[in-house]
């Protein structure tokens, strides 16, 4: 009697480990996994160098981000530039340079996050405007602006980076990246003047 209740027990407790294995399997499967996810956001900011029509220019970047699993983030990411250093310009003269800005979505694959040195690729694909401006320096750091024409574009900017975890909080990020433009169609411009490398370092604050 005893040998018969245990055979009944151990199979009762096969049958059951089946049954849960089963139910397992048959849970939805989705297309990110469905083990947990840690999700995070930072917000970037940062400058870089380039050139532009020939110039030395400058420019400012702002981004912001949800990150998915610490390896992959999406967001919106904006970048002003100017090719007038503002700097070096005698009283009465004049200079001409192209300014303006773009921004549009952020797309950031991240390879190895966690690691305290790692690398990561964003692509911005959006838009931009920009200017063809006369600076009349009546004095060398009192400048008049005269915008002689404007002009809109779509770009596509593929980067890559360098980035250091600093602490859990902030990581800082040094890189090149490639602005791809539509026709500029700006006079004064050719249609490919804003295309060209970029040097790029930003420093980012958030759950990564």
């Amino acid at each position: 009697m005893k040998k018969i209740f245990l055979t009944i027990a151990t199979v009762a407790m096969l049958a059951f480990a089946a049954f849960a294995q089963e139910e397992n399997n048959n849970e939805i499967r989705t297309l990110l996994g469905s083990k947990p996810h840690s999700n995070g956001g930072y917000i970037g900011l940062g400058g870089g160098y380039t050139q532009i029509s020939g110039k030395d220019a400058f420019t400012t970047t702002f981004r912001g981000a949800w990150i998915i699993d610490h390896g992959f983030a999406i967001g919106v990411a904006g970048t002003g530039f100017s090719n007038d250093l503002y700097v070096g310009h005698e009283s009465g003269s004049n200079y001409s340079s192209m300014q303006g800005g773009y921004g549009g979505l952020l797309l950031q694959p991240i390879i190895f996050p966690k690691f305290p040195v790692h690398v990561s690729f964003p692509v911005l694909l959006g838009v931009g405007g920009a200017a063809s401006v006369t600076t009349f320096y009546n004095e060398p750091y009192d400048p008049y602006w005269d915008m002689h024409d404007e002009a809109f574009y779509f770009i596509a900017e593929p980067a890559a980076e360098v980035e250091l975890n600093l602490v859990k909080w902030i990581r800082l990020s040094m890189g090149v990246s490639y602005r791809l433009t539509s026709p500029l169609n700006l006079s004064g411009y050719g249609d490919h003047d804003l295309q060209g490398l970029s040097g790029n370092v930003t420093l980012s604050f958030g759950k990564f």
